[in-house]
């Protein structure tokens, strides 16, 4: 059995490897997205509002779902043209294939929804609807409770990978040879 060991240069590879980390970490980290649905139990949703095709790009997962369940889909859309008579068929497949795509699909309509009513953004449009129920600072203290631990999580993952880097950067200053030899293989027998 031939061993194969990677051997590079240390450093350049760390600060890469790292900063590949660190954006997976940003990017896949719930403390940076503003979930709403957990916020608020406010009903002003009451009148429909009208989906608007945005794009008529249909992307990779849109296209999959269409291929392997074309019965599904279909039901799918037609349902959303029965609940609003005035979408058209590539209008309500637009909208389909958006929420396909988009992982922030409900965060963008609901914006969408409060900008319509004339407020500045969600937060605003959440607290004012509330406030039409009577129930206002109960929901801004939610807000703001939820935006101070979204903020505590965000720090806490920075100075997470912060610490990760400093250490291995330690580590390199100390003993540049510490990984020259590659990774160890735990599979060769």
């Amino acid at each position: 059995a031939e061993k194969i060991c990677l051997t590079m240069n240390f450093a350049p590879a760390m600060y890469c490897h790292l900063f590949v980390l660190f954006i997976t970490l940003v990017s896949s980290t719930d403390a940076f997205v503003n979930y709403q649905c957990k916020l608020c139990n406010v009903k002003s949703n009451k009148a429909h509002v009208r989906l608007h095709a945005k794009k008529p790009f249909a992307g990779p997962i849109a296209k999959a779902k269409r291929q392997m369940d074309p019965d599904d889909y279909e039901r799918v859309v037609k349902e959303k043209m029965k609940q609003n008579r005035k979408l058209s068929r590539d209008e309500a497949e637009t909208d389909y294939n958006d929420f396909l795509e988009n992982p922030y699909y409900a965060l963008d309509k609901q914006e969408e929804y409060y900008k319509k009513l004339g407020y500045k953004d969600m937060y605003e449009g959440m607290i004012g609807e509330a406030e039409k129920e009577g129930n206002g600072d109960e929901v801004r203290e939610r807000i703001e409770t939820f935006q101070r631990n979204n903020k505590i999580k965000a720090a806490s993952v920075l100075v997470v990978v912060a610490s990760v880097f400093l250490y291995l950067r330690g580590l390199y200053d100390v003993d540049p040879t510490f990984l020259k030899g590659g990774l160890p293989n735990f599979n060769a027998r």
